[in-house]
């Protein structure tokens, strides 16, 4: 079970990852209410992508399950400050992030337990 849900977060953050790293016209412009510089969506993307790749790589590994999950917390809650902080958008923007948070902490926790 707990590699269907690295498979579906990887999946989400990967194609997040390329679509700031390619410029993708409706992410530039969500970028622009958040009030980054466009470089930074690209340090951001290109972050997500090593991110995803080492969720996968967990599969395998479960201490890049961990180190990736903890890399996808930091960007979540990134995520979820720019939407509600710096973009002042409504709480709803916020879902696909807080369950890429949620999913990042379930996925921890399910391989940290394996070393106690």
């Amino acid at each position: 079970m707990y590699t269907v849900l690295q498979v579906i977060l990887s999946l989400f953050i990967l194609v997040g990852g390329f679509i700031k790293v390619l410029h993708i016209p409706f992410q530039v412009e969500h970028w622009q209410h958040y009030q980054y510089p466009m470089w930074f969506m690209s340090v951001i993307g290109f972050i997500e992508i090593i991110g995803a790749i080492a969720m996968i790589g967990g599969i395998w590994n479960r201490y890049l399950t961990i180190g990736s999950g903890v890399l996808l917390i930091i960007l979540m809650l990134g995520a979820i400050h720019a939407h509600i902080f710096r973009a002042d958008q409504p709480i709803v923007t916020i879902i696909p992030a807080a369950i890429c948070l949620i999913l990042s902490i379930v996925l921890i926790f399910s391989n940290w337990k394996l070393d106690t």
